[in-house]
């Protein structure tokens, strides 16, 4: 199943009537990016409870989706989260779709929601396990419909031995978060002796934004510790 996001869907999610006689706002007069701003971040599980953030901005709004188009809906889910990982754009304030916003809701990442049952409030939600699913489905595959890292500890081919693309699971330390779902997941792509390398979303990026980037991970450290891997091959579509 490709996800064909439409204007409609976006807006809906993002909370905006209409992007309609919203200004185009200059950008030639933007600050230099700001790679010291907070953005969000909270445990792997949807809270659903507002941070304080805005919705964004119409023409933010409608870059989104020109940039949701043209994400793959060919050939393999790390072609996808390369993509997203690979995108350059940013909003009026220098900060980039493909990460945290410090004030408003970045539409790109409230947009992986539609892959799952989960209402965002805005990309304050955790929003792992969205991305891989929204990733999945955007080529095809086979995800778990939900917005909790959890839900991939129990999806087939799970294997020994990880290809690069291949799911990871990590679970929290602490065993009463991990029974609620607490994690993380994202694609595999090498591992050594102490560390998985991983793309995905929510992950701090080199300014410390949580982004769809490319991360060593710990197999175990005081928060997450290494779960299982998952052949992506079982997950594709019929």
């Amino acid at each position: 199943m490709v996800i064909a996001l439409t204007r409609r869907d976006i807006l809906a999610i993002a909370g905006l009537s209409s992007v309609c006689g919203c200004p185009v706002l200059a950008q030639s007069t933007a600050p230099a990016v700001n790679e010291n701003h907070p953005d969000f971040f909270s445990p792997d599980i949807p809270d659903l409870v507002s941070q304080g953030t805005d919705p964004a901005l119409g023409p933010e709004v409608q870059k989104a989706l020109e940039l949701i188009s043209k994400a793959p809906t060919g050939g393999m889910v790390i072609d996808v989260m390369s993509y997203l990982e690979g995108l350059t754009d940013k909003n009026i304030d220098n900060e980039f779709y493909n990460a945290g916003w410090r004030t408003r809701w970045n539409p790109v990442i409230v947009t992986f929601f539609t892959a799952t049952h989960t209402k965002p409030s805005g990309d304050v939600t955790p929003w792992c396990a969205a991305c891989v699913n929204w990733c999945l489905a955007r080529v095809g595959y086979l995800g778990t419909g939900s917005a909790v890292s959890g839900s991939f500890r129990s999806v087939p081919g799970q294997t020994g031995a990880p290809q690069k693309g291949d799911i990871v699971v990590f679970r929290n330390t602490n065993d009463a978060e991990a029974r609620v779902g607490r994690g993380h997941v994202a694609l595999f792509l090498e591992q050594n002796a102490d560390s998985i390398f991983v793309l995905g979303g929510n992950q701090k990026n080199s300014f410390g934004h949580h982004a769809v980037c490319r991360k060593w991970i710990p197999k175990s450290d005081g928060t997450l510790t290494f779960h299982s891997y998952h052949s992506i091959a079982a997950l594709r579509g019929g």
